[in-house]
């Protein structure tokens, strides 16, 4: 069992963090209201949790192997002119 924060928006929950469940998985929520300060605060909580799994799940991609700048530079080709 776990306890997930989220916001409710009239019509679907929103997680503040990032969930570990499977996509798809049918769950059982009990409710417990928190005061908060608003609703608007709560729903940018949610948004900026989002973007932080999202930048979190980015982490964990693979950087670019070490070949790209090898065929980066046969695709394009930088010259500067001087003017003087």
């Amino acid at each position: 069992m776990s306890v997930v924060k989220a916001y409710y928006d009239g019509a679907s929950f929103t997680p503040i963090e990032a969930l570990k469940i499977s996509i798809g998985r049918v769950v059982n929520l009990t409710i417990v209201e928190e005061d908060t300060p608003s609703p608007e605060i709560a729903k940018k909580l949610a948004q900026l949790a989002r973007i932080n799994s999202n930048l979190e799940k980015l982490n964990d991609i693979e950087p670019l192997p070490s070949e790209f700048d090898e065929i980066l530079s046969q695709r394009v080709s930088f010259t500067r002119t001087l003017e003087l």
